[in-house]
């Protein structure tokens, strides 16, 4: 028997090694973790960062590497760390992906590929709608109509853990657009890595999605299968001479330096006393039951908020309307502000014609400050790390994508969790609750630069005309109730911008008419199909909520 001393250190040795490697940037706040038991944070608000922190943790990974997501392209991006993960493998990693069936289905050809690269890589995929990967467009849409309910149940955590001790949660996928790297498109998105007991939550969330039935591996897809029973699989691009893009010639040199890690990244963390994981279980569409986990932890905490709320979500779909009337009532002083895009900066147009074909209601009952990203925001190069090698199209637009809700100056909940009927009901979904000032202000402070008039335009009511704007109101409330004939053109809101010497100030003030000006519904894009659609599904599709 070992003496209680010798134990005590050869304990702290294998505590400490997975993550013991050289000049690791993480070392004094992983040592701070072991000792007093709290969790670290790095807001990884920039998509090259985000992109960093990964590659850094796949690059010294010792044990395993757990990614769980809802897209994976097999763009410049996406290939680039399928080849960094092989690299971790061939090192004796154990790698495993699971990967929404959806997403899979578009990356079918790379699938059975990277199952036959390594016997320590893994891929699973979410809730399979059929037998085999490449099904075609007829069984597709036979699978569609005939099993809708499955098909329309999707996985849209997005997670990583590395080695049990390193986790990264919030809104981005895998692709071009949420790094900072697409020419055409930028999602303005917002991760968070952490360190601590939290990652273990994470990795347990994980397992449990891992081990359920409606994850199948990839390799037991009948076509899957078959082609590597028969050899007939064609031998991947980064197994052989690969060479990663110019477009990721810094981040690859910063990747492999901890003092470049530690000054982009690990210095800027943030101790963090109250963090909690919260996730969804896998078949949330299962129980029937809407106030899954991660529903019911945002509506207790917007339930017992008083002073200020701020929301930040791509899509604005409001599924029960009585929880935000209640709120409003109950508390008559409270700021409630919202980010979220314009139709010129929206990526689903449909989406954002629900949240069109309810702005009254969230204006005037709920009473939200409501402000729409720019489709080019004045200060893109902010928000972004520049990437030399990307040139961006004539036609290029920013996007928001994070999905993020603050809580009277100090509570943060940061994740994957849209604000529209899918994440509420439908999609699984994950994310974190933070309870701390200073990374409250750190979050609150990026949501803000998205909110001044050089980047966004607030929306609210039309400048009142006498009797007009009365009857106007009315009529416009009983084309409402009308199912599927919503044919009143002239709407209660617009949207508005900043005059030349305007001073910027909330709609609710006097003077705001003064330094504002009306621009209309859909700025920049009025008489675009994308405008037509959206008006278009606003006047006919009334009652189907966004369920695809």
């Amino acid at each position: 028997m070992l003496p209680k001393s010798l134990s005590f250190v050869l304990g702290l040795f294998f505590a400490n090694a997975i993550f013991a490697y050289p000049d690791n940037p993480y070392h004094e706040h992983l040592v701070d973790v072991k000792t007093t038991q709290a969790n670290y944070g790095y807001l990884l608000e920039h998509g090259d960062d985000a992109l960093l922190a990964r590659v850094h943790l796949i690059r010294n990974a010792r044990e395993t590497i757990d990614i769980q997501t809802f897209i994976w392209k097999p763009d410049e991006t996406g290939m680039f760390l399928f080849y960094e993960l092989w690299q971790a493998a061939l090192r004796g990693v154990k790698v495993r992906l699971l990967i929404d069936d959806l997403s899979v289905r578009a990356i079918h050809d790379r699938v059975a590929n990277l199952a036959k690269l390594s016997e320590n890589i893994e891929i699973k995929q979410y809730n399979p709608v059929a037998d085999s990967i490449k099904i075609g467009l007829v069984k597709t849409a036979t699978t569609i109509a005939t099993q809708f309910g499955k098909y329309n149940h999707r996985m849209h955590n997005k997670i990583v853990v590395v080695d049990g001790q390193y986790g990264i949660t919030g809104g981005r996928n895998y692709q071009n657009d949420y790094f900072d790297r697409s020419a055409n498109r930028t999602f303005l998105d917002r991760d968070i890595l952490v360190i601590g007991s939290v990652a273990g939550d994470m990795s347990k969330s994980f397992e449990e999605y891992w081990t359920n039935e409606l994850a199948v591996f990839s390799k037991d897809m009948k076509d899957v299968r078959k082609a590597i029973e028969t050899g007939s699989i064609e031998i991947p691009d980064i197994a052989h001479g690969y060479q990663a893009p110019a477009m990721f010639s810094e981040l690859s040199k910063c990747a492999s330096q901890p003092a470049c890690v530690n000054e982009r990244i690990s210095s800027k963390g943030i101790r963090l006393d109250q963090i909690e994981f919260v996730a969804d279980h896998p078949g949330k569409h299962e129980d029937g039951d809407d106030l899954a986990e991660t529903t019911e932890s945002l509506l207790e905490l917007i339930s017992n908020t008083h002073d200020k709320i701020i929301f930040q979500t791509p899509y604005l779909v409001v599924h029960k309307k009585k929880i935000f009337n209640d709120l409003r009532k109950e508390n008559p002083e409270m700021d409630i502000i919202v980010s979220t895009n314009s139709l010129g900066a929206a990526d689903h147009f449909y989406a954002y014609a629900f949240s069109y074909k309810n702005k009254k209601h969230y204006l005037k009952k709920f009473e939200w400050q409501i402000y729409e990203m720019k489709p080019n925001p004045l200060d893109f190069d902010q928000m972004i790390h520049p990437i030399p090698q990307i040139e961006r199209a004539k036609n290029h637009y920013a996007c928001i994508h994070a999905k993020t809700y603050l809580f009277d100056n100090e509570i943060v909940w940061l994740g994957s969790f849209n604000l529209d009927p899918r994440s509420a009901r439908l999609n699984t979904e994950a994310g974190v609750i933070i309870r701390d000032p200073e990374f409250y202000a750190l979050v609150e402070s990026n949501i803000k630069l998205k909110l001044t008039a050089r980047n966004a335009w607030p929306t609210g009511p039309k400048k009142k005309i006498p009797v007009i704007g009365f009857f106007n109101s009315v009529i416009e409330d009983i084309f409402a109730l009308i199912p599927f004939a919503n044919l009143w053109p002239f709407t209660y809101s617009t949207s508005y911008e900043l005059r030349d010497g305007g001073v910027e100030m909330p709609i609710s003030a006097e003077d705001f008419h003064k330094n504002y000006k009306n621009v209309g519904q859909f700025p920049g894009t009025k008489m675009t199909p994308k405008a037509i659609k959206t008006r278009l599904t606003k006047a006919f599709l009334g009652p189907a909520q966004p369920i695809i």
